[in-house]
């Protein structure tokens, strides 16, 4: 009986093994594959027969001519990549005064998307994930897709996100904390559904566009609505025992400094976010509330504007942000010395104006014995690595929890024929 326990443990490990290296290389012949996993050609055939069988892979029929560097060259091969019938992911971002889904096939290509522009601060905390699950139907009614085909629900949500539990601790999207997200959704919907932050998806999602890149140890800090941190070590997200890890925003920069919307004062996010910049360019950040509402693209335009010209309040504004981005990041190099660091988000579209006061404080807060293999990179803002990341994670997810095992089965029987 152990012995049968043992050999049903490797297949399932081979199973992921080969499905880990198609999600991150992409369609590949046999002989490539083995290349990526170190199983032998009798493994690889064996394992990728037996995944075309359940219908969760399948063979590009049309022949694939290596390339002038390849080591089969000129000699046509037959590559295997997903079937994207095998499965679909809903991902859904929850922001400030909005909502967007994406339908994803098993592949991770988009095949619809929703858009709602939701009150979401003021939203009915017992009603949100109502109000989520009948997003998601309507998306699903859109286009056409059965309940049934949709393996896994992802959620990527600003601030502080309990995975475990399932819940919104505290975001700037809601008045109100600790919103039940994923349990009313699953009940409802009869999928399972998991919470994350929307910076971690960030981190998720480098990670899925190219391993060899972001796969050591990363940091991904977000820039514009709020400020957030996806943290990679060893190849993998840490979430953290409950998902609530690196939140580099919500550290403190200056002791009793302008009020963050967490409610504390000083933290990283009340310099260098959205709202936080248009209250120190209006001389009131001392004082002045922070915003809970979405700030228009045209206001951070008009901002960056006047900070090109030299208008004094702007350049102070974008002045601060950068010192308390570039003090952070000592610390966090000083903490973890990361190979990389990779800005994101709509925040970046203003590096010009940042990045020499984050120089400055950088140079500042950390010895150059630390600091100096350091990569700091920007990700285009145009980028949607938030939605990317949630689609790569869910997938992730089916391959380990279901597909390692075998076709995808629902309620005790297949789902239905996606060979």
């Amino acid at each position: 009986m152990r012995e049968k326990a043992d050999s049903d443990l490797v297949r399932r490990q081979n199973r992921l093994l080969l499905m880990e290296a198609l999600r991150q290389h992409g369609a590949m012949a046999r002989v490539e594959m083995g290349r990526h996993t170190g199983l032998s050609p009798a493994s690889i055939t064996s394992i990728s027969s037996q995944l075309i069988a359940d219908g969760i892979l399948e063979e590009d029929t049309a022949p694939h001519v290596p390339s002038e560097g390849s080591h089969r060259r000129g000699r046509p091969t037959t590559r295997i990549d997903f079937n994207p019938r095998c499965a679909h992911v809903v991902a859904v971002k929850v922001s400030i005064d909005g909502i967007e889904l994406a339908l994803a096939d098993g592949r991770g290509a988009i095949l619809a998307r929703r858009m709602s522009r939701t009150a979401t601060y003021d939203a009915d905390p017992a009603a949100f994930g109502k109000l989520v699950a009948d997003e998601i139907t309507a998306l699903l009614a859109k286009s056409r897709t059965p309940m049934r085909r949709v393996a896994r629900i992802g959620i990527a949500v600003q601030g502080v996100a309990d995975s475990q539990a399932g819940t919104v601790v505290w975001s700037p999207a809601f008045r109100t904390r600790n919103i039940s997200v994923s349990a009313v959704i699953e009940e409802r919907l009869g999928i399972p559904c998991r919470v994350a932050n929307d910076a971690n998806m960030i981190a998720e999602g480098l990670i899925g566009s190219d391993r060899a890149r972001y796969g050591g140890t990363a940091a991904v800090i977000f820039m514009g609505y709020g400020v957030g941190m996806g943290l990679i070590i060893n190849g993998q997200v840490y979430h953290g025992p409950t998902g609530a890890a690196a939140e580099f925003g919500h550290m403190n920069h200056l002791p009793d400094g302008p009020l963050c919307r967490c409610g504390r004062r000083g933290c990283v996010e009340a310099y260098l976010a959205d709202y936080s910049l248009l209250r120190w360019a209006s001389g009131h950040a001392a004082t002045q509330a922070p915003s809970f509402n979405a700030i228009p693209h045209e206001d951070m335009r008009a901002l960056e504007a006047a900070a090109h010209r030299g208008e004094p309040a702007a350049v102070s504004a974008y002045a601060k942000a950068g010192e308390a981005l570039g003090f952070g990041l000592a610390r966090l190099i000083a903490i973890l010395t990361p190979s990389r660091i990779v800005l994101a988000g709509p925040g970046t579209r203003a590096m010009a104006l940042i990045a020499p006061h984050m120089r400055r404080a950088l140079e500042a807060g950390v010895v150059d014995e630390l600091s100096r293999n350091v990569e700091i990179e920007v990700v285009p803002i145009d980028t949607d690595m938030i939605i990317k990341g949630t689609i790569d994670r869910a997938l992730r997810h089916v391959d380990r929890e279901i597909f390692s095992h075998g076709p995808l089965m629902k309620r005790g029987r297949e789902l239905e024929n996606i060979a």
